[in-house]
């Protein structure tokens, strides 16, 4: 047991390993999640992994950014924040759920993404990303578009959906929209407990602790962008001989146009 108790980071355990160091069997691991009211041993990591992410800016404030830290300093924290969130993002990630939701973008018509203020950011990059694959794909920022788009979208669209808060107003009300006209969609938050995670078709989570200096969500962006590449790279890699021509048929495209 002690060195359970010294392992910081238990979310990383796999159920054979928790077994291992805690010395039960694999069955009684199964009842104590159960028993905590959670459906899966996934479900169990992902909860640890938000109490710790929760605990840890809430306890102390060695990791954030300080008046008297030069740059090499800032850049290390920053470099160690992100490290740690991609870290705790990937081994919380739900394989199935991210499989589907790929075989959802090959299956669509039409893909959009859909973010407000900085997640409008990472829209942009997601489209500018999906969009050498040479299917119709919009970034769209504006709520009022987004509510036309909905508007008219129907079972062959697909919507990613992008708020570090998932509570965004604007972006629930155009999901909703969406939905009700048989849109899936994709949603990358960092909470599971919030409305527009409650909206998902397919819930992608981001695993990060932000710091008092950088407010904005400064190390979330970072994991949405790997989520989104990691999407696109594996319907890159599933498209075969299609795809691999329709995104060099792309970059060549952009490369004609530098000097």
């Amino acid at each position: 047991m002690n060195q359970l108790n010294q392992h910081d980071k238990p979310f990383l355990l796999s159920m054979n390993e928790l077994s291992l160091l805690s010395q039960v069997s694999e069955p009684s691991v199964v009842r104590l999640y159960r028993k905590l009211g959670y459906a899966s041993y996934q479900e169990l990591k992902v909860a640890l992994a938000q109490e710790l992410a929760e605990s840890r800016s809430a306890v102390s404030e060695t990791h954030d950014i300080q008046v008297g830290d030069q740059a090499d300093v800032v850049f290390e924290k920053i470099s160690d924040q992100i490290s740690s969130a991609l870290a705790m993002t990937k081994d919380t990630l739900n394989v199935t759920t991210i499989e589907q939701a790929v075989f959802a973008l090959q299956q669509a018509k039409r893909l959009y993404f859909f973010g407000q203020g900085l997640s409008g950011t990472i829209a942009e990059d997601g489209a500018h990303k999906f969009m050498r694959l040479g299917e119709t794909t919009l970034s769209v920022k504006d709520p009022h578009y987004q509510a036309i788009y909905a508007s008219h979208m129907n079972d062959q669209d697909v919507v990613i959906a992008i708020s570090h808060s998932g509570e965004t107003v604007d972006i629930i009300d155009v999901i909703e929209i969406a939905k009700s006209n048989g849109a899936q969609v994709i949603v990358i938050t960092s909470n599971r407990n919030t409305t527009l995670a409650s909206m998902a078709t397919y819930l992608l989570l981001t695993q990060a602790s932000e710091t008092n200096k950088r407010s904005d969500a400064m190390v979330s962006r970072i994991v949405q962008l790997a989520l989104i590449d990691t999407m696109y790279t594996r319907m890159v890699a599933l498209g075969g001989d299609r795809l691999t021509s329709r995104v060099n048929q792309s970059r060549l495209a952009v490369t004609r146009m530098k000097k």
